[in-house]
């Protein structure tokens, strides 16, 4: 079960990871047999889902049950309140992810669904259920996380052990900068770029370590121990960079992974399919692919989840509530994981993952947690984006930048009259 997480992965993030993985369809799922649609669906059902891979497929074998329209482009996180239309008309079913779970359910527009999981729990893996405030209120159908990718057959060649926590990554990484090797250039490759990419490393290394990102009042608590240990982690992770690090996000990460110009790396996992690529990695059959490092001995991956799911709106009658849960399962069976297995790493009962993703999504049933994002952590990201930077790449102090990211945050949430401001 995935307790409820509220966040924003940048669509782009989910569109270029999962269209990556369009170049490897044996490497995230295993084939499975075909079988049609089961339930023919009697119901006339309006379907609005975002504009993915994955959901276009999930959509096609929906579609085979009958009587399903869909539209594709819905993004739940820009729905805004309309006191007038509490109850409007949101369809039959919605697609939705961490970003916009929060903004539906605080507006009272998702409508429970405890009673169709109960009744349709042999369809169901306990790992998609989303609850909040202890009911079910939405189904997850694919994931995102964050995964330690090392080249396995040179770690074994130096003689280093596989690391399992940043403090190990960081001992693999000096004694590979030590070695005398002209196959590599740099011994590790992190997604640094200023903004989103950088404030994201330090979330996960932050929440990792057990931190609180808020405290009494929804005050900001990041100027503490765990978040200056933080920064200072990551300025020790920068040491062994490419020179650009500036420049490097999800997709020049995966860059220096496939032309071996880095052979560790902690990345999306939704980005690793062409690793395995001969046509397009130098790296083809070598790589490894783990759960995040701990920090410290919690071995607990220091990362958060990030995942895309179904509900199903208020305005949905009954029937249509009934149909649209099945239908959407139908829409999840063996036979789209058969087509579409590779497009993502998919939570559903029968997905049977590769060697490149097995051991993340055994992580992700042991634990990781949602990605806790909300209109107050976008503020504080905001606040913390040009700190982080300066502490990284300019040499500020950690625990003064995070005191002025934390007044910064107090100021803007004044501004825009935050709860408790």
């Amino acid at each position: 079960m995935i307790r409820a997480g509220t966040g924003r992965l940048p669509q782009e993030m989910w569109k270029t990871g999962l269209a990556c993985l369009v170049t490897l369809a044996t490497v995230l799922a295993a084939p499975a047999a075909k079988a049609a649609c089961s339930t023919p669906n009697n119901t006339s059902l309006s379907v609005h889902l975002p504009d993915y891979p994955l959901w276009r497929g999930v959509a096609q074998h929906m579609m085979q049950c009958g009587n399903v329209t869909v539209e594709y482009g819905f993004d739940a996180a820009t729905v805004e309140p309309d006191p007038g239309n509490p109850d409007r008309n949101l369809g039959s079913l919605v697609g939705i992810s961490n970003a916009s779970l929060y903004r539906l359910a605080s507006q009272k527009l998702l409508r429970p669904l405890d009673d169709l999981a109960e009744r349709y729990k042999v369809l169901l893996h306990p790992r998609q259920l989303i609850r909040q405030d202890g009911k079910v209120i939405a189904i997850a159908v694919a994931a995102n996380t964050k995964a330690m990718t090392v080249h396995r057959e040179l770690l074994v060649q130096e003689g280093i052990g596989t690391p399992k926590t940043y403090d190990g990554l960081i001992e693999a990484a000096e004694k590979l900068k030590a070695t005398d090797s002209r196959l590599f250039e740099v011994p590790l490759t992190l997604a640094y770029k200023p903004g989103w990419n950088l404030t994201q490393e330090f979330i996960d290394l932050f929440l990792g370590a057990g931190g609180s990102l808020f405290g009494e009042a929804g005050k900001p608590s990041v100027s503490t121990e765990k978040g200056i240990a933080a920064l200072e982690q990551m300025k020790k992770l920068a040491a062994y960079l490419p020179k650009e690090a500036r420049e490097r996000d999800a997709a020049t990460v995966l860059n220096d992974l496939m032309r071996f110009t880095a052979p560790m790396s902690v990345t999306w996992v939704s980005s690793v399919g062409p690793l395995d690529n001969p046509a397009v990695s130098r790296v083809a059959g070598k790589m490894q692919i783990l759960p995040a490092p701990a920090i410290g001995d919690s071995g607990k991956p220091a990362a958060t989840l990030w995942w895309e799911g179904f509900a199903i709106p208020v305005s949905a009658t009954e029937e249509e509530a009934e149909a649209a849960f099945l239908t959407a399962l139908e829409g999840l069976d063996e036979d789209m994981l058969a087509e579409h297995g590779w497009e993502a790493l998919w939570l559903v009962k029968d997905f049977q993952p590769g060697h490149l993703a097995k051991d993340v999504l055994a992580a992700i049933d042991a634990g990781i947690e949602p990605y806790p994002d909300s209109q107050a952590l976008n503020l504080l990201r905001r606040a913390l984006n040009d700190q982080i930077e300066a502490v990284v790449f300019d040499n500020r102090d950690p625990a003064s930048a995070l005191k002025r990211a934390e007044a910064d945050y107090m100021k803007a949430a004044r501004e825009l009259g935050l709860p408790g401001f």
